[in-house]
């Protein structure tokens, strides 16, 4: 329960800052990524393992971020790979899947509105985490 707790705690400060200036900070995106690392090794006594399948949801959109030239920043993807190393890789996955399809919701309502603007994404990601929060 601490991990998820610490994950909606990340999320809704990176929440804030992706609002407000449409960038992520690096320096809380490594204080909470360390501290996760720390914790799983340390405190919990996990493997190695546990880091790297934590870490593979955010890798994955750190590579779709290369490949789309940063459609999705690489600050999101930095951010749901420290989301999964607190929750875990798979209900980060989960989280991110379920926050990409509410921004592709809000993304149509902008269309529809004939409204291009930058989305910021780690609102819809802490949503996301939420929804699967909600359900699991």
């Amino acid at each position: 329960m601490t991990e998820y707790c610490v994950g909606l705690l990340f999320l809704a400060l990176l929440t804030a800052e992706d609002i407000r200036d449409k960038r992520i900070s690096f320096y809380k995106l490594v204080l909470f990524g360390v501290a996760a690392v720390l914790y799983l090794l340390v405190l919990k006594q996990s493997g190695w393992q546990a880091v790297i399948g934590g870490l593979l949801p955010g890798g994955l959109l750190l590579l779709l971020a290369f490949f789309t030239r940063e459609s999705i920043g690489y600050g999101d993807g930095a951010a749901v790979a420290v989301l999964g190393l607190w929750t875990g890789g798979w209900f980060a996955m989960r989280a991110a899947m379920a926050g990409t399809m509410l921004a592709g919701v809000w993304g149509m309502i902008m269309l529809l509105r004939k409204k291009r603007e930058l989305i910021p994404f780690m609102p819809f990601l802490l949503l996301g985490m939420e929804v699967v929060l909600f359900y699991a």
